[in-house]
């Protein structure tokens, strides 16, 4: 009886002990990534397409600071498109590399040219496992340039690699994208881990565009990183703040429910810059006379501002002028010209 205690307290102290020495193993986690998505009504976008591509080749499936580099690359695509704000451009995502459970090709346009879809772009991206394959950035970039045939207007390019096992020949064919793209390709690189050789290359890729623009994933690690990394790519400051959604009863400045989903968005980012003031501005479309519409739209910014004060949006920050008619975005020849028409503008001012 003894023996067998003895036995199961040897087993047990065993146990004890190797559980102790697992936990003191060091188990790498990422560091939480807390997206700052950008909103749309603040921006203006600078490129009319944008063109991801994706290093899958068999160096990414290396890991660096524990991490397998692809994974890595992979979240920098995935967080630039929760960080973006939903705008009306062209978006492709190209991928090059590859294990053969995947593809046989050396590149594969994934998604687009497409309108963008933040969800058709999640799920495009989450389709390209697991990396492997040799390197073919120069055919990456030559059939990038046939993809870009039919696209019109500005194109930012965003590559995201880790540069290993390249030759000069991805190089050259940046140029010649550049040559025959000109002034309307900005090339912005990411490098993923800390590969010398591949940090020139990349960084030279992106010097062949005057507007390009070369950086590691260590810039674009955080929420707040990352939103720069998107407005330096695709965004303009707007000069004011379009909302299309707050609607009045007719012929009144009383609010209609459907307009305070959009007026709690107003509020959130006067309260996410504090250091902005507005003017609130009231339009309208041209039925009635001007002189009514100029008192009609008065009355309706200064209700949108009493509601943002009742938010708590100190009342020093905001100014009220109805424009009437006057200013016009689209036909008023149409119900949907009017409708367009019909609406409320935040200008910063200084």
């Amino acid at each position: 009886m003894n023996t067998k205690r003895a036995r199961w307290i040897a087993v047990m102290l065993g146990c004890l002990l190797l559980a102790g020495g697992c936990a003191k193993q060091t188990v790498q986690v990422a560091p939480v990534f807390e997206v700052q998505p950008l909103v749309k009504e603040m921006w203006t976008p600078k490129a009319d397409n944008l063109v991801f591509i994706l290093d899958a080749s068999a160096s990414m499936s290396k890991t660096h600071n524990g991490f397998e580099k692809f994974e890595v690359g992979r979240n920098v695509v995935s967080r630039f498109n929760k960080t973006m704000p939903d705008l009306a451009i062209q978006v492709a995502l190209r991928s090059f590399g590859h294990a053969l459970t995947y593809s046989y090709e050396g590149t594969v346009r994934v998604y687009g040219f497409s309108e963008y879809s933040r969800t058709g772009l999640a799920d495009a991206l989450a389709t390209i496992i697991p990396a492997g394959g040799p390197s073919p950035m120069e055919k990456s970039f030559k059939d990038v340039a046939e993809d870009l045939k039919a696209t019109q207007g500005k194109i930012a390019m965003v590559v995201v690699s880790d540069g290993e096992d390249m030759d000069k020949g991805a190089l050259k064919a940046a140029k010649d994208l550049s040559a025959q793209y000109g002034d309307r390709l900005c090339i912005y690189t990411v490098l993923v881990g800390d590969d010398e050789a591949g940090r020139e290359l990349l960084s030279n890729i992106s010097k062949q565009t005057g507007c390009g623009q070369a950086i590691t994933t260590d810039d674009v690690d955080n929420g707040a990183k990352m939103a720069d990394f998107v407005t330096t790519v695709l965004l303009d400051k707007a000069t004011s703040w379009i909302f299309k959604d707050v609607k009045f009863e007719s012929d009144k400045a009383v609010l209609m429910n459907s307009s305070y989903p959009t007026l709690d968005k107003i509020v959130a980012i006067l309260n996410g810059n504090p250091g902005i003031s507005v003017e609130i501005q009231g339009h309208t479309d041209s039925t009635a006379s001007a002189e009514y519409n100029i008192d009609l739209s008065q009355r309706r910014a200064e209700t949108v501002m009493n509601y943002l004060e009742s938010k708590g949006i100190a009342a020093s920050r905001m100014t009220a002028h109805g424009y009437g008619e006057g200013q016009p975005i689209d036909t008023n020849n149409t119900e949907e010209g009017k409708a367009n028409n019909r609406r409320v503008e935040l200008k910063p001012v200084k």
